[in-house]
């Protein structure tokens, strides 16, 4: 057994800031634990909103980003800022919005075999549920990109079934 010992988190961000860029921008800090603890950079283009059966813990380290959130069946916008902490709780559709240059840290439960999340899109007209994907999430680096891809890749997913609107795809990051 590794002996147990602190380290510093700001040193192990700069030794790790290659993998905080797109297109993952997310690197886990310890592998085959109970909780991914995860370090993520900005920019991202997401459109997507997550649904997550556990809570989910966000510390913001460097830089301020806004965590949108469907709260009450409507949008909201969340500002996370540099130094804050929020604890987001199961089952909120949300979608972090990061710009470039920032970092922070999430913390969530790994999932159990029995459970599944979301990944949800909405009509940015009428805010109608344009696609709902919902599977078992093991591997976050490789399951979520061809989920995401579906969804861009096809126009009947991205129009809106309500009010006709076609939602485009995010131009990529860089």
């Amino acid at each position: 057994m590794a002996k147990l010992a602190a380290f510093n988190l700001k040193t192990w961000i700069d030794e790790h800031r290659q993998l905080l860029k797109p297109p993952v921008g997310n690197a886990l800090i310890w592998k085959d634990t109970e909780f991914q603890v995860m370090v993520i950079g900005g920019p991202n283009r997401r459109t997507d909103y997550h649904i997550d059966p556990s809570e989910e813990l966000f510390y913001q380290i460097e830089g301020d980003i806004v965590l949108r959130v469907i709260e009450d069946g409507k949008p909201r916008d969340i500002p996370i800022r540099e130094g804050d902490i929020f604890l987001l709780p199961p089952l909120v559709p949300h979608c972090p919005v990061r710009p470039a240059g920032t970092v922070g840290m999430v913390i969530e439960r790994l999932r159990k075999p029995h459970e599944t999340e979301s990944l949800r899109w909405y009509c940015e007209r009428c805010g109608e549920i344009l696609h709902d994907a919902t599977l078992h999430i093991y591997d976050l680096g490789t399951q979520l990109k061809p989920v995401i891809e579906n969804f861009y890749a096809s126009e009947s997913l991205r129009t809106c079934k309500k009010c006709g609107a076609v939602t485009q795809p995010p131009p990529p990051v860089r």
